[in-house]
């Protein structure tokens, strides 16, 4: 009896391991099929929205055109909005303490970088100085940034940059759009917003969780 006892507890016991197993596989085929969110949308798909907005940012050719004053204001614009989001979402990568705002944050310095080095390409074509610093708004935020932590940081990044700076961002890229003469200029946005309203649908997502305690 006892004998068979010890075959049953060892075959309880081999059962047991192997869905231990099964379910750390799983977890492991998840992990790598991307279904991480990231708001309402798995990293998988997150990551593949970001990579198609860098190559088509990327693919845009500048024009020696001289830009009319008008759009040179544009550009100013896009440019300076641009660097305020790049030195929040850097700052976030520091300190965020949720994994999805992180992942924002990484996203939007990827964005913002590759936005900004063809903005230079632009420029640098027409002749034309960019701005070099992103202003005193953008270091009065940073300034608060410093002194936050945990939750209170996540929340506050997601809500000025991840919310209310893609909000900016999207009516200066809709501007673009529609009143810019410059040919590179009116294709950069037009190939950066898509990228720019995920990023704002995204955030908005982020913050819910927040707010829902859901955002780890």
């Amino acid at each position: 009896m006892r004998a068979v006892w010890s075959v049953v507890g060892l075959m309880t016991a081999c059962l047991m391991t192997n869905l231990s197993f099964a379910q750390q596989g799983q977890q492991n085929r998840e992990a790598r099929s991307g279904s991480a969110m990231v708001g309402k949308m798995s990293k998988m798909e997150f990551d593949n929205q970001n990579k198609q907005g860098a190559a088509a940012v990327m693919a845009i050719a500048p024009a020696k055109t001289a830009l009319s004053q008008a759009d040179n204001a544009l550009m100013m614009e896009v440019a300076m909005g641009g660097m305020m989001q790049l030195e929040l979402s850097r700052a976030a990568l520091q300190k965020a303490t949720s994994e999805q705002v992180r992942q924002l944050a990484q996203a939007e310095v990827a964005e913002q970088t590759t936005l900004a080095n063809k903005l230079k390409e632009i420029a640098t074509a027409k002749g034309i100085t960019l701005p070099t610093t992103a202003g005193v708004d953008t270091e009065q935020l940073i300034s608060r940034m410093q002194n936050m932590s945990g939750e209170e940081f996540d929340r506050f990044y997601v809500t000025e940059s991840g919310v209310k700076g893609h909000q900016k961002l999207d009516q200066v890229m809709s501007k673009v759009e529609s009143s810019a003469s410059d040919p590179s200029l009116k294709g950069l946005a037009t190939a950066a917003h898509p990228l720019v309203k995920t990023h704002l649908k995204v955030a908005q997502d982020v913050q819910n969780n927040i707010q829902g305690g859901s955002a780890k």
